[in-house]
Formats: C-alpha cells, sequence, structure tokens
C-alpha cells in the first residue's frame, strides 16, 4: 500500500522537522520560514495565469471530471 507507506514517511518527515526546531535557535528557523515564504510569494507574482484564468481552468476541469 503506498498510502500507508506515504502516511509514514510524512510521519518521520514531521517528527525529524520538530526535533529539528527544538534544537535549533528561533532567529534562524524563523529566518529560513520568512525566505521560505518570500520566495513563495516572489514565484507567485511570475505566475503566468491570472487568479481569473486559473480559476476558469480549475472550473473547466471540474465540468470535465463530471
Amino acid at each position: 500500500m503506498s498510502s500507508r507507506r506515504d502516511m509514514e514517511e510524512r510521519i518521520k518527515f514531521i517528527k525529524r522537522y520538530v526535533e529539528w526546531l527544538k534544537k535549533t535557535p528561533n532567529e534562524v528557523w524563523s529566518a529560513q520560514q520568512a525566505e521560505f515564504i518570500n520566495a513563495l510569494l516572489e514565484n507567485a507574482k511570475n505566475f503566468p495565469l491570472s487568479k481569473k484564468e486559473y480559476l476558469k481552468i480549475k472550473e473547466r476541469v471540474k465540468k470535465a471530471r463530471n
């Protein structure tokens, strides 16, 4: 079952991440989180579709599945 294996991998990752958070100073992980969030926001600005265009595509896909 790949879904069980996937869930086990997620849990392992979460446990490793929690351990890292516990031993890492707030300034370090906070700076990394800020960098990650800023990168996501910057990437969103460069997304080739507008929000309206993206939602139209999602609606078409939804209709096609029904």
